[in-house]
């Protein structure tokens, strides 16, 4: 059986290269003179392997280690003869070959993109990180045949900086910044019926904020007001009631957090405070109604997303009012003292991070000084970060990312324009039940 890290065999690397042209499992078989199944089996090899999880993956690993390359016209010149041959031009490919070749050069080009280097944003910049521009359509990351990632019902409100948490068997989508301003809109999703529900706004509207849920309520600390301004306040909503009620305020104003529920508390990390980015660390124990102030964080920053897993929270990328950042590090809430982890393949801010299956996903972020090509997935164990699949290229920003049951929620965002969308990304879609005899 084929395990992570194996290298290809020379058959995989065959199946592989003629992959990455974009030809379908039927023309890999007829060119090779082997069975579609063969193909299959070849290619859950090869996906096992690489760590991806989609051709699309697959290919973006082959083009970055330079075993797919890009075919260059042939030219010669005859300077020891002093004048220059012209060659004959070669016949013509046919479209399907034509179309194969410009897909392998735009995964080239998209590579570039993301490894070239690029202007930093004005230092300070401050709420401007994500500015609004001209409305245009989001870009589709990938064949929906082929990737993880699966349309669900879009969200009634376009929106981006808004919350989301799962409660009381649903989603909770809560605020955010939308074409006509800040909104208080409290949306409720139904995964198993796909269908959403309006409920009970929140009193004071808010954008750049997060939501976490412990014992059934949602917790919404600050954010940024119609004005524009970060305010102190935490409300929390009741989806059971369909109420909201106040809750002990923030140490500071604060918005553009990181926030994450862990062992029935919350924790809130950096933030811009209206003048700066901020590092510092703030705890909140429903029980006593109190925020406490914790060792901080080494680099301020906006804008980052965090979760908890195996006993220790992450805080993954940012920004910090020149660049979006790479920065992993994570806090042990018992020892509390903070230690450094892998960094993200590019900087991502305005991401999300979930926890599920023992492992971190990135999604989103990119696109004011980097390029989203690509969601990301971390393992504790190698400490390392692999390439995942993305709905959306080029940009997708400050998306509100939860966890529902076995599947990742990923839902509006920014992408040249407030978004609706909402996409399910299952990493384990299979199941296995065991039986329990009971005697």
């Amino acid at each position: 059986m084929a395990e992570r890290g194996e290298p290809l065999t020379d058959r995989e690397r065959e199946v592989l290269e003629l992959v990455a042209t974009g030809i379908t499992n039927r023309e890999v078989a007829q060119e090779l003179f082997i069975s579609i199944n063969t193909v299959k089996v070849h290619l859950r090899n090869i996906y096992t392997k690489l760590g991806a999880d989609s051709r699309t993956e697959a290919t973006m690993v082959a083009v970055r280690e330079g075993w797919v390359g890009v075919p260059e016209t042939d030219q010669r010149s005859s300077e020891e003869a002093g004048t220059q041959t012209e060659l004959a031009p070669p016949p013509p490919l046919p479209w399907p070959k034509r179309i194969a070749l410009l897909g392998v050069l735009l995964l080239v080009v998209s590579i570039l993109v993301v490894t070239w280097p690029r202007t930093e944003a004005q230092a300070g910049a401050g709420m401007d990180l994500f500015p609004d521009g001209p409305a245009t359509a989001a870009v589709s990351g990938s064949d929906q045949a082929e990737s993880a990632w699966q349309e669900r019902a879009q969200m009634p409100t376009r929106r981006a900086h808004l919350g989301l948490a799962a409660a009381a068997e649903r989603l909770i989508a809560i605020g955010g910044q939308t074409p006509e301003g800040v909104t208080g809109a409290v949306e409720a999703y139904d995964p198993e019926a796909d269908i959403w529900t309006p409920r009970a706004e929140k009193p004071i509207p808010v954008a750049h904020v997060g939501a976490a849920t412990i014992d059934g309520l949602v917790y919404v600390p600050g954010g940024r007001d119609a004005d524009g301004v970060p305010i102190r306040s935490v409300e929390v909503y009741d989806p059971q009631a369909d109420t909201w009620r106040d809750a002990g305020s923030l140490p500071e104003p604060l918005c553009a957090y990181a926030l994450v529920a862990h062992d029935d508390e919350l924790y809130l990390f950096g933030g811009w405070d209206g003048e700066r980015y901020v590092s510092t660390a703030y705890a909140y124990n429903p029980e006593y109604d109190e925020w406490r102030l914790l060792p901080a964080m080494d680099v301020a920053r906006g804008f980052a997303g965090a979760a908890s897993l195996d006993g220790e929270i992450y805080v993954v990328g940012g920004y910090d009012g020149q660049r979006e950042l790479t920065d992993c590090v994570a806090f042990d809430p018992l020892t509390q003292a903070w230690r450094e982890c892998a960094p993200l393949t590019v900087g991502r801010g305005g991401l999300g991070v979930a926890a599920i299956g023992g492992r971190l996903y990135a999604i989103g972020g990119g696109g004011s000084t980097t390029y989203l090509g690509f969601n990301e997935r971390y393992s504790s164990d190698q400490d390392s970060w692999q390439i995942v699949d993305t709905p959306l290229v080029g940009e997708w920003r400050n998306p509100g990312v939860a966890v529902f049951g076995a599947t990742i929620y990923a839902v509006g965002g920014w992408s040249r324009d407030y978004l609706s969308l909402n996409q399910a990304f299952a990493p384990y879609p299979f199941r296995i039940f065991i039986p329990v005899s009971h005697q």
